[in-house]
């Protein structure tokens, strides 16, 4: 396995834009699709967040309602990966930025980028020094102004209509609420850790053993 910096020298020699757009499913190709251009366009985000995590030990993620699982199921496999991880928010969630042992860093997930928990976390996590990352899709949110702009991937979610408007029936169907932003999310997440299992050398086995047994 890479250490920290050996692997964020292979993400500068190495790197591509992960594609995720084989067919999931007439309704969910196109978001696919959509992601993929739009980590390409912002690649130089992606390659600065996949530093911040090569170069952390702890990742605390924060969200709120199916955000939080989105969040939730991409610090799963960050732990898979051999990080230390934690949900804010939970029982066991310890304090972040005011152990010199440990490099923190915030992993959030909000559409609105409003979310209040989502703002809190930032806000106390650059008090402590600890850089915070994510997606969203609204790019003048507080999380975004927070986190720092070029931390952020902005994704497109649920297209507001005119209230003369109305979204056709497939739209109705596939995107009821923020799906659309919650479905790239959880894909975004996907994208990140296989980038930093790549660039770490980290094998399926390796992740298999780390897998609750219990």
């Amino acid at each position: 396995m890479r250490t920290a910096q050996e692997a964020i020298q292979y993400v500068d020699n190495n790197f591509t834009i992960k594609k995720f757009n084989s067919p999931i499913g007439d309704y969910f190709t196109p978001w696919m699709k959509e992601l993929d251009e739009e980590f390409e366009e912002q690649q130089h985000k992606v390659k600065r967040i996949l530093k911040t995590l090569l170069n952390s030990t702890r990742i605390f993620t924060v969200g709120k309602g199916r955000s939080e699982s989105m969040a939730g199921a991409t610090g799963m496999r960050f732990m898979h990966a051999g990080y230390e991880v934690y949900e804010v928010g939970h029982k066991y969630t310890p304090a972040i930025g005011n152990d010199s042992k440990y490099k923190d860093c915030v992993l959030g997930i909000s559409g609105s980028g409003e979310t209040p928990l989502v703002v809190t976390t930032s806000k106390i996590a650059k008090k402590n020094d600890v850089p915070v990352t994510g997606i969203s899709s609204n790019e003048n949110s507080q999380f975004v102004k927070i986190a720092g702009k070029d931390n952020i991937i902005i994704t497109k979610g649920k297209k507001i209509y005119p209230k003369d408007q109305v979204p056709s029936e497939h739209e109705q169907a596939i995107n009821f609420l923020q799906t659309k932003s919650e479905i790239k999310a959880l894909i975004g997440g996907e994208m990140f850790l296989n980038s930093v299992a790549e660039a770490k050398g980290i094998t399926e086995d390796y992740m298999k053993r780390r897998h609750a047994n219990v």
